[in-house]
């Protein structure tokens, strides 16, 4: 068998059959955003790793080394976020052509220092390899969260809403403006690329969201709207209704769509990278967390679908016909 044909998720159950040795400290392991770990203090441990690979997630062609070291950084911060936590230190190995130039690393590590003072996060180790083939950022985060207030894909029940934070499909949108240039008006060329490479974890919107009790299930968008509700109603049991008209797509987003030929609501549900949080909650808490994330950060929540019985299955509502809905979000090792 070949890792194409296990797949991510298949990969992930066969190595972490045995992984535990003192199971009693792992609240939760493989499977999440995020492992979650009890260490005996007042909150939980966090914990989670991203690698990302020239060639399959940047170029060196359309990325600069600081949007590497940025995105990096800010992806890993996401899943904390995605986990109602509060990120804390990383830990950064990179493998790097044994003649890279000195000023690229300078720029990489600015891109992440970047990243970590606006979120808080401390850089307190890691390490450097020489890779002759490709430049590779792995980055480790730890962060932590109250016991009470850790958010899992797993606890999404039916009548719940489904919401998300902000805009979808902007980061998209941009990677095909970055492979494949069309003209677009300069300010959303300017924003698709920053939507890319220079992602917003929505650390603030989940810790507003989490304070009011009100959320039952979170997930982070990291491969697309349609893979990740899958993921919430596989951990959960449950299946979805999404109401196409109610997803919020990203003006820039719609604006590249009509440049490239392709319906704008493609790049929110399987274009990925929005790092935009799902949320799923009970239907009398929906307006508190709407007003409490606006109150605070100023981001829009909007209401998008809702969780319904699993034999109900997972279902787009589009110009007034119901369609199920698949994955198609990115999956690695895919094309292996």
């Amino acid at each position: 068998m070949r890792l194409k044909d296990l797949g991510e998720f298949g990969l992930i159950q066969r190595i972490q059959e045995g992984c535990l040795v003192k199971p009693e400290r792992v609240l939760l392991g493989i499977g999440d955003d995020a492992a979650v770990l009890d260490t005996g203090g007042d909150h939980l441990l966090l914990a989670s790793t991203d690698m990302m690979v020239e060639g399959i997630h940047f170029t060196l062609e359309t990325a600069t080394p600081f949007e590497i070291g940025y995105k990096a950084v800010a992806v890993n911060i996401s899943d904390i976020a995605a986990m109602g936590g509060i990120p804390l230190e990383i830990l950064i190995s990179v493998g790097l052509y044994p003649d890279q130039e000195v000023e690229f690393v300078d720029e990489l590590y600015r891109g992440m220092k970047t990243c970590c003072r606006r979120y808080g996060v401390n850089i307190i180790g890691g390490d450097t390899v020489a890779s002759p083939r490709a430049v590779i950022v792995n980055v480790a985060i730890l962060g932590r969260v109250e016991p009470g207030a850790v958010l899992y894909r797993s606890t999404a029940r039916p009548g719940d809403l489904i919401l998300v934070t902000g805009d979808l499909g902007a980061s998209a949108a941009g990677l095909d403006l970055l492979l494949n240039p069309k003209p677009v008006s300069p300010e959303a060329a300017d924003r698709l690329r920053k939507r890319h490479f220079r992602p917003s974890p929505r650390v603030e919107e989940a810790r507003a969201a989490v304070e009011t009790g009100g959320l039952t299930a979170a997930d982070d968008i990291s491969d697309g709207l349609a893979r990740e509700i899958q993921e919430i109603t596989s951990a959960s049991g449950v299946g979805a209704l999404l109401y196409a008209g109610e997803i919020p797509v990203s003006p820039e987003a719609r604006e590249a769509a009509a440049v490239y030929g392709k319906d704008p609501l493609e790049y929110a549900l399987f274009g990925g990278e929005d790092f935009e949080l799902l949320w799923t909650c009970r239907p009398e808490a929906a307006e508190e967390i709407r007003r409490a994330v606006a109150a605070r950060c100023g981001t829009p929540v909007t209401v998008i679908g809702e969780i319904v019985p699993a034999e109900e299955g997972i279902h787009l509502i589009h110009r007034g016909r119901r369609h199920p809905l698949g994955k198609g979000g990115y999956t690695h090792f895919a094309e292996a």
